[in-house]
């Protein structure tokens, strides 16, 4: 009974920060000239994925569970990828996907390549092939690096969409009450206040693991993932609320590529070696391929944008989504 209560409690201060999260980041998108899309994606990501940083290098340093970090990260980025669904919920008659920007499909593409990058390491290692630097494998520098021209490609887009555009922008400023200096403030708190309920999410979630004595693969793709993006889902539906899609949609795509470059500071932290190589390589590269195949879903849907919703009220590409998010669980328990 005490778990139960700690849980509604931690769960009910990440609702509370979360959602003033989601709006100072729509007053940084206005603020910083760089749109709901670029803050979404790099900012509001970055912030509501650091506790994956955070409980994976305690995961690595600590308790010696590489499999429990990883696993985090691709069931992460695959529950992120199941946000679209729940979000699609809450946006009324019209499909998610329809109301945001089509440019999305530049972050949910780099997603891909970065997910794409981090299974050819482990393939690589898989074979005793290992490309390493050091102690740490080429792959996980090349993961930082594609991470930081990601963010300055996404800047660079959406200064040039936001000048092509600009009196359609300019209908859209709401903020100026709000000094940018209150907002950078207020922002940076709230992060760090996300960074602390997301550690203690995760350690709930670990105590869990403890109770039902799972598998590392399957704790950390399932129970860690699911404790460590609860913070996304909470801005990400605020962000809906506030009539900002493009917010919501870009902080999912944007926590997709920062997990990605997480998995590569988290081999760098991870001093005994190369982390591909102690990890279990069929349940991660099944869930990296999982998450290729629902990116590149969510990717058709934004360009082909369906007007209308099944008779399940589901458009396709939110049915499939959740398909495979249910089939990748199952599957990753399994083995």
């Amino acid at each position: 009974m005490g778990l139960v209560i700690e849980t509604l409690v931690c769960i009910a201060f990440v609702v509370l920060v979360g959602s003033w999260l989601s709006r100072t980041a729509d007053v940084l998108a206005e603020k910083t000239g760089l749109g709901r899309t670029w803050v979404g994606a790099v900012l509001l990501s970055g912030a509501t994925s650091l506790p994956e940083l955070a409980t994976g290098l305690g995961a690595i340093w600590l308790f010696n569970s590489p499999d429990l970090a990883v696993g985090g990260i691709f069931g992460s980025c695959l529950f992120n990828l199941l946000i679209l669904a729940i979000l699609d919920i809450f946006t009324g008659p019209e499909p998610l996907l329809t109301q945001a920007q089509i440019s999305h499909g530049i972050s949910a593409g780099l997603g891909c390549v970065m997910i794409g990058v981090a299974a050819l390491g482990m393939l690589s290692s898989d074979h005793g092939e290992a490309l390493v630097v050091g102690w740490f494998g080429l792959p996980s520098a090349l993961l930082v690096l594609v991470y930081v021209l990601s963010a300055y490609l996404l800047a660079q887009f959406e200064l040039r969409r936001r000048t092509e555009v600009l009196e359609q922008e300019s209908e859209m400023f709401q903020y100026d009450h709000i000094t940018p200096r209150r907002a950078y403030l207020v922002f940076i708190s709230l992060s760090l206040a996300i960074v602390g309920l997301g550690v203690w999410l995760a350690s709930i979630g670990d105590r869990v693991a403890d109770i039902t004595g799972l598998g590392e693969s399957f704790v950390g793709a399932l129970l860690l993932s699911l404790a460590t993006s609860l913070p996304e889902v909470v801005v990400s539906i605020t962000a809906i609320r506030l009539n900002a899609v493009d917010l919501a949609v870009s902080n999912v795509f944007g926590s997709n590529l920062f997990n990605m470059a997480i998995l590569g500071v988290y081999d760098i932290a991870y001093l005994r070696g190369s982390l591909f190589r102690a990890i279990n390589h069929f349940v991660h590269l099944f869930s990296a391929t999982v998450a290729i195949v629902m990116t590149a879903i969510a990717m058709v849907g934004l360009i082909y944008r369906a007007s209308r919703r099944s008779r399940l009220y589901f458009t396709w590409d939110v049915m499939a989504l959740m398909a495979l998010y249910i089939i990748g669980m199952y599957v990753i328990y399994r083995n």
